[in-house]
């Protein structure tokens, strides 16, 4: 970190330095590459670029060929050690402009395994708004970490984490070098409120304690402090609701490193117009900024209220997102505990029927109920006879919150 911040001081560029590292990690990917492709990558100006490669040619970092830019022996070998650069370009889908991310034959292995890892996962809790990705869509979100170099030499903190794309991000090194087991972050930390989660992941993690850390944290707490301001990328699926989405980005500003150019990978339900307009006022008023959106990337298992599809945005911190300005005072208190609900059932709370298909009895589900979700009620059996032989809903009725 503290070349890019030489060389940010020495070429100082808008784009900071993360900036730098795009450009040096763009080269690194190519093998060599020309300045007008490099410009394409990296959305930086040729004359900006040129003044930072010549520099680097210089200091004997870069080299230059008739086929474009290429690292030295000597810089290759530095940058690796110094940014922690690991693996090749990825391959991307022309027919559908790289969205989602393609998931070639060399993925397949790691796919495969994937699903072995997936069909551990405990029963969802509804109550806490679960909804599992499935194997394909964790994987191209961490295919997509990586596309935009948020994971080499990295901390990232996944807040919540029923989708495991944190055992994507662990396991990633199978599609580049598969006999070499190689963590591509420098750090992994999942949080979740769900201990049967945490558990299973930690189970299935190979790597060190220190590498890969699981850490039970309910987000509506404040962080826990020795994650404050710690993060260079962050990776969030929360409840789809608005006081849902307000807390959780305050909570992830608060993990994340306060430079400008840190991400947020936001996973969040398709809206109308309207609804979208005021997620992007606030992205605006907490100091972020929308780079891409990404509709239709992840697909889960049996959330039919969410048409089982939503769409993933990536955020990048400004320099507006630290500051203390009145605008930025909508984000949640880093040091209180937020009480607004942003659970759907806590917002609109339900009471369901279900007729029990042996007995023909009713069964009450809800919050106040004796059983509290369908998925419990599977689990117990009918309270009147005992039987698992199938629930039909028979109707729906709104709580009263008051």
């Amino acid at each position: 970190m503290r070349f890019l911040f030489q060389l940010q001081e020495k070429i100082p560029i808008k784009e900071g330095i993360e900036g730098h590292r795009t450009i040096l990690r763009e080269i690194y990917r190519a093998g060599h590459i020309s300045l007008q492709d490099l410009s394409y990558q990296t959305k930086i100006p040729i004359p900006i670029l040129s003044k930072v490669v010549n520099f680097l040619i210089e200091k004997e970092v870069f080299d230059r060929i008739p086929e474009g830019i290429l690292y030295t022996e000597k810089g290759m070998k530095f940058i690796e050690q110094e940014l922690q650069f690991y693996g090749f370009g990825i391959s991307e889908c022309d027919e559908c402009d790289s969205l989602p991310i393609w998931i070639s034959p060399r993925w397949e292995d790691l796919l495969d395994y994937l699903n072995q890892i997936f069909e551990q996962r405990p029963k969802v809790n509804t109550q806490l708004d679960q909804a599992y990705a499935d194997a394909e869509t964790s994987l191209q979100r961490a295919l997509l970490l990586y596309k935009n170099g948020a994971l080499e030499g990295k901390s990232i903190g996944f807040l919540g984490d029923d989708d495991y794309t944190s055992m994507a991000v662990a396991e990633l090194y199978r599609g580049f070098f598969p006999e070499e087991p190689h963590l591509i972050p420098k750090q992994i930390v999942v949080f979740d409120i769900d201990d049967r989660l945490l558990s299973n992941i930690q189970e299935n993690s190979k790597w060190k304690s220190s590498e890969f850390i699981t850490h039970h944290w309910d987000y509506r707490t404040p962080a826990p402090i020795e994650y404050k301001n710690y993060f260079n990328t962050i990776m969030v699926d929360p409840p789809y609701s608005f006081s849902a989405l307000q807390l959780v980005l305050s909570r992830a500003i608060d993990l994340l490193v306060p430079f400008p150019g840190t991400e947020i990978y936001l996973s969040f339900a398709h809206r109308s117009p309207e609804e979208m307009w005021k997620m992007q006022e606030l992205f605006t008023q907490m100091g972020l900024a929308i780079v891409e959106i990404y509709p239709r990337f992840n697909y889960y298992e049996g959330a039919q209220i969410l048409g089982n599809i939503t769409q993933l945005y990536r955020l990048i911190t400004t320099k507006r997102t630290f500051s203390k300005s009145e605008e930025t005072l909508i984000r949640v208190s880093s040091d209180k505990t937020w009480e607004t609900p942003i659970y759907t059932g806590e917002i609109t709370p339900t009471c369901r029927n279900y007729v029990c298909k042996s007995c023909k009895k009713t069964i009450f589900i809800g919050k106040n109920a004796q059983i509290h979700t369908i998925e419990e009620l599977m689990e117990k059996g009918c309270p009147h006879c005992g039987s698992h032989d199938g629930f039909e809903l028979e109707g729906k009725i709104y709580e009263d919150k008051n």
